[in-house]
């Protein structure tokens, strides 16, 4: 099915700083912490807060320990007084948007001003900000509201955040009618105008939109209304449990949506569902090669296909010698670590991939028993080999196995807050990334006599690097879920933009390795048919960076592909050479 999501879907800036704002405090405090009232309106996100110890406060504390965060929605002043006398270190995350709406009205009823706010009644929201307009404030839902109204002093006009720009246009004219002279102030959020009007924009192209977000969530109900209000069939979801699969498999295309405090990870799963779902007019063999490829990624064949592929590829190259046993031993060590790792890697890849994860559960003993032998003929065709490589795949195999493992005692753990290699922060590509050199260069390196050191250490260089910004980048698809069960690869540690910042530095300097060493002489011309893959690399990142790719499966497809693409351009350069030689 062909399913279009919006660019805009998903948590805004002020329910992102919120959530991160929790995560954060769960990893480095050890105190309790507690939110007042839900932190966001999405049940899922408070419920897997909870899980990590974030409990939700109804009640202001009369005495409280550890810390208290408030709301993205924000509070009434009182609150906020009466809390921080409770005791609890208090950390603000109301979002800044409504702090700005906060300021407009404290200000002017300083200034002797009333405030209208057009909002939802009862909406936590509204009623922080009816806390800081004091008596003189008041909220309007709809025009029965306006009639109501009583206004006997100057008075402004402001908006709940996530108010429709239509209807808040509406109310407005209409109090002005009443009450001449108001101030009006637009305070609805941007990324609401953006959300909203994308969904629009979206109903022309599609034949039905999915809008998924809490139920208590006012800004996703509102996009839900909006598309009703242009005549297309909406389906309203908290998540992917909720679809209506054969009402929805009616139709060719569908739009997804998302309010904004529903996380990527729950948008995806809608995602990766629908996709799977068979459309209208669909093709078999469409459906077939879409199952083909996904399967292709469930099961880490076709990325570890690609690594055994370039280690054959490149001994080839160097040796001219085929060698079958070189891309097995390479693709069976690949497949092993990476399936037996993903047996200790459900938490977060159930909130990523429930799709994959499903599926790694249903068939588990196969992955187990497939992996297993795989990893043991990689040994044995190592033990054929000679000594060294066998001792160099089994010391390979024994970390990989123990990446996962809780290795360093209680006591020691407590003064280095590490309890085993993965732990580790920012250290999983790192690791991903040895790996890779190791068995796809090192290893065919020591059964060549005939490569020089500095070719080997050359290329091991550059399958580092390509393997690191490949490991890098699928753990910022992975962001979400990785913070949330308290894993710190790169993109926990120090944030998506600065982990894309990096691997955009370690591209240029890629690239100028790539340039530099041959000319030198350090390594052969092979380094320039490995161009290309920086080329596809700089193109994939930058199109994910600018939001031009969202995070799916085709965009995972395109970036297990790199060594694939990889393995093609060194076969090209082979190829190129013999003719050279025939020439000559």
């Amino acid at each position: 099915m062909k399913v279009i999501l919006a660019k805009h879907a998903g948590f805004c800036m002020g329910v992102r700083r919120a959530v991160e704002t929790a995560l954060e405090m769960v990893r480095r405090e050890d105190n309790g912490i507690a939110t007042f009232g839900p932190l966001i309106h999405n049940p899922q996100v408070l419920d897997l807060l909870q899980e990590r110890g974030v409990q939700v406060l109804k009640e202001v504390p009369e005495k409280a320990t550890g810390t208290i965060i408030i709301r993205a929605h924000g509070i009434p002043p009182a609150q906020k007084e009466l809390l921080a006398k409770s005791g609890a270190r208090i950390q603000d995350s109301t979002c800044p948007r409504v702090v700005k709406v906060q300021v407009i009205i404290d200000k002017h009823r300083q200034q002797g001003f009333a405030t209208v706010i057009i909002g939802d009644k009862n909406h936590a929201e509204v009623e922080g900000l009816i806390g800081f307009a004091g008596p003189s404030g008041c909220v309007v839902s709809d025009g029965s509201d306006v009639d109501k109204l009583q206004l006997t002093s100057p008075y402004i006009i402001v908006s709940q955040t996530t108010q429709d720009e239509a209807i808040y246009d509406r109310l407005s004219r209409m109090i002005l009618t009443r009450f001449p002279n108001g101030k009006v102030f637009n305070t609805i959020c941007d990324s609401t105008h953006k959300r909203q009007a994308e969904v629009r924009d979206l109903c022309s192209r599609v034949e039905a939109l999915i809008v998924v977000g809490g139920r208590t969530s006012a800004n996703t109900q509102r996009l839900g209304e909006i598309a009703r209000s242009m005549g297309l069939p909406v389906f309203m979801i908290e998540n992917e449990d909720d679809l209506d699969l054969v009402a929805i498999s009616r139709f060719s295309s569908v739009g997804v949506t998302a309010g904004a405090s529903t996380p990527s990870w729950m948008i995806n799963w809608v995602v990766r569902t629908l996709e799977a779902l068979p459309g209208q007019g669909d093709s078999v063999l469409g459906r077939f090669w879409y199952k083909l490829f996904w399967f292709l990624l469930a099961t880490n064949l076709y990325v570890c296909l690609g690594g055994g592929l370039l280690a054959y590829t490149l001994h080839l190259y160097q040796t001219n010698k085929h060698s079958s046993d070189i891309f097995l031993m390479a693709f069976g060590y690949l497949f092993a670590m990476h399936n037996l790792n993903r047996f200790r890697d459900q938490k977060s890849k159930k909130i990523n991939d429930p799709l994959r994860a499903m599926f790694c559960r249903r068939y588990r003993w196969i992955f187990l028993i497939v992996s297993s032998a795989l990893l043991a003929w990689a040994l044995m065709i190592a033990h054929a080999m000679g000594r060294w490589e066998y001792l160099l795949l089994s010391i390979m195999s024994i970390f990989g196995i123990l990446y996962g493992v809780r290795i360093i005692p209680k006591p020691l753990s407590r003064l280095v807050r590490v309890r085993g290699l993965k732990e580790i922060p920012g250290s999983k590509a790192l690791f991903v990334a040895m790996a890779w050199a190791f068995v796809v260069v090192l290893m065919p390196a020591l059964h060549s006599d005939s490569m020089h050191p500095s070719v080997i250490i050359g290329r091991f260089i550059f399958v580092l690097l390509f393997a690191y910004i490949r490991c890098a980048l699928l753990d910022v698809f992975d962001l979400t879920g990785d913070r949330i069960v308290g894993k710190e690869p790169l993109p926990v540690w120090i944030g998506a933009k600065k982990t894309i910042k990096i691997l955009y530095g370690i591209i240029v300097l890629l690239a100028l390795l790539l340039i530099i060493l041959p000319l030198s002489g350090i390594v052969t011309s092979l380094a320039y048919w490995l161009l290309p893959g920086v080329c596809y690399l700089a193109i994939l990142i930058y199109l994910y960076d600018q939001g031009k790719i969202n995070q799916g499966p085709r965009l995972e497809f395109a970036l297990e592909s790199l060594f694939v693409v990889l393995t093609l351009f060194v076969w090209f350069g082979y190829f190129w050479n013999q003719a050279m030689q025939v020439g000559n």
